[in-house]
């Protein structure tokens, strides 16, 4: 998928989560900055090794198991920079949006999820070591896209009305 998906899909589910807070006037479960973090988060796997190509993704070492262990402590060192009582969900909101672009690319042509413990091997005939299929086409990625950028548009406009209401 293309990075507006990768980045927006958390956001979105960040926003989601705070307007809805903000509808029963709870308040914001998200601080400040926090959630262009979390976009810049499930943007990082592409942002660590870019690729132009699926074949470059099948030997990325930020699409694996082993790039979202390593990821866990960066997650908390960045939440520490958050209100004490908001560190957690900011950890593991950053977290949940690196895995949620691993995810996005399984199930958009695959990940080598198992690298460096198995290589990826792609053939016409066999996959070894690739998790995932090309359920959703690459021709349908830019709508994908537009989909997130309109619904961030959309939360970002109820936040703020509901900002005002409170």
């Amino acid at each position: 998928m293309f990075i507006g998906t990768h980045a927006l899909l958390p956001a979105c589910l960040a926003l989601t989560t705070d307007d809805l807070r903000l509808a029963v006037r709870r308040g914001e479960a998200f601080p400040e900055w926090s959630i262009p973090l979390i976009a810049l988060f499930g943007a990082l796997p592409d942002i660590c090794t870019p690729h132009l190509s699926l074949d470059a993704r099948y030997s990325s070492w930020s699409h694996t198991l082993a790039f979202l262990a390593a990821l866990l402590p960066v997650c908390i060192w960045v939440s520490t920079l958050f209100p004490k009582d908001r560190r957690l969900l900011v950890a593991f909101s950053c977290w949940l949006a690196a895995f949620l672009h691993l995810a996005a690319d399984a199930v958009a042509g695959g990940i080598p999820w198992l690298m460096p413990w198995v290589m990826p091997t792609v053939t016409p005939n066999e996959r070894i070591g690739i998790l995932g299929e090309f359920y959703i086409h690459p021709n349908y990625w830019i709508f994908s896209d537009a989909f997130f950028v309109i619904l961030t548009w959309i939360l970002v406009g109820l936040r703020q009305s509901l900002r005002r209401r409170i």
